[in-house]
């Protein structure tokens, strides 16, 4: 697909060279065409992990040798994040912007609104703010609010514990932060955990133990909730702490397969850390869908997905398109089918 790229934006150059001396021999009232529109609407699969989409050609791509190494995609999706070519998570130097126009909507508005009664706003979007901050991709850890106030003030938060998808995928925990000792503004300083493992879905916590581990400004601590005899020390990780950023072994920072859901249930009435048909969170790269999330959740509490159909402005080099999210639900309600549509504004 680069070489694709690299093929379309050759051709494109190719084309206007040779137009130069046509243009030359014209009067100076001819008018130079605009480049073709580049517009549409689609739907990715976003279920079984990332789908890549190039929006020059409207094609869903396979990024080689990797997303992190690649420019032949734009933007791209997995269950309900995006991801921008950009940053931390690729080379494309791809950035967003997000005009938000239904940011302070109720949550009965967001109900309400449907692709067909938003597509006024999106066309109302005809060419690039001026002053406008572009924002690229950072990394995003999944295991947060274990801690309230910050730097020497900070202290843990027992109330907000974690089910936790273990890094082999097949084992589970619950897990709490009890107590910080000695904060700075650099590091947590010392960190007790709390937790149980359940060594599969079937089966039921083992005793509850904690983990004290000290944190300096330069060090970097691997935590393994459920050592396996034979696995060197460093390669069974499932946490990693550094400062005040708890990373997991999963997704964008680490090859297992670590996840986890936050609650709000009490740690002892939780009986199993095993949620069926739930995606465990992994830490992600996110810019501004991360700062503007393009859906509201669980309005109904029903746990659906409700798009605020805010548009999105996505800019690669010179070019810029306006996105729209429109549906996670397929035509026949199956989830992480993402609809969307988007148009090249400029140049």
């Amino acid at each position: 697909m680069i070489a694709r790229r690299t093929a379309l934006r050759s051709s494109r150059a190719l084309l206007i060279a040779l137009a130069v001396p046509v243009a030359a021999a014209c009067s100076s009232d001819d008018v130079i065409a605009p480049p073709p529109p580049v517009e549409g609407t689609m739907t990715v699969n976003a279920a079984s992990g990332w789908a890549f989409v190039d929006l020059e050609s409207g094609e869903v791509v396979t990024p080689t040798p990797s997303s992190s190494e690649s420019e032949a995609w734009d933007i791209a999706f997995s269950v309900t994040s995006v991801m921008l070519n950009g940053g931390l998570a690729g080379p494309g130097g791809v950035a967003g912007h997000c005009i938000c126009q239904n940011e302070t909507a109720t949550n009965e508005q967001v109900l309400a609104m449907t692709a067909a009664s938003e597509l006024a706003d999106f066309e109302g979007v005809t060419s690039v703010p001026a002053g406008i901050t572009w924002l690229e991709e950072e990394l995003t850890p999944a295991f947060t609010g274990w801690y309230t106030g910050s730097g020497a003030s900070a202290v843990a938060d027992p109330s907000k514990v974690f089910l936790v998808r273990l890094a082999d995928g097949d084992s589970y925990a619950k897990l709490r932060v009890t107590e910080l000792e000695d904060p700075t503004a650099a590091t947590p300083g010392t960190i007790t955990f709390e937790y149980a493992v359940q060594p599969t879905s079937a089966d039921e916590f083992g005793p509850t133990l904690a983990h004290v581990t000290a944190v300096n400004g330069s060090s970097t601590i691997l935590v393994d909730l459920d050592p396996e005899e034979g696995v060197p020390i460093g390669e069974g990780w499932d946490l990693r702490i550094e400062g005040w950023n708890v990373t997991l072994n999963g997704g964008p920072s680490g090859a297992g397969e670590a996840g986890v859901i936050p609650t709000a249930d009490a740690f002892e009435e939780i009986t199993t850390a095993w949620v069926e048909g739930v995606s465990y969170a992994t830490d992600r790269y996110a810019g501004i869908f991360g700062e503007h999330p393009w859906y509201r959740y669980n309005i109904l509490g029903d746990h659906r997905v409700s798009p605020t159909f805010d548009v999105y402005l996505v800019k690669r080099g010179a070019s810029v398109y306006k996105v729209q999210l429109l549906d996670y639900y397929g035509t026949t309600g199956t989830p992480r089918q993402i609809t969307f549509r988007y148009e090249r504004i400029a140049p």
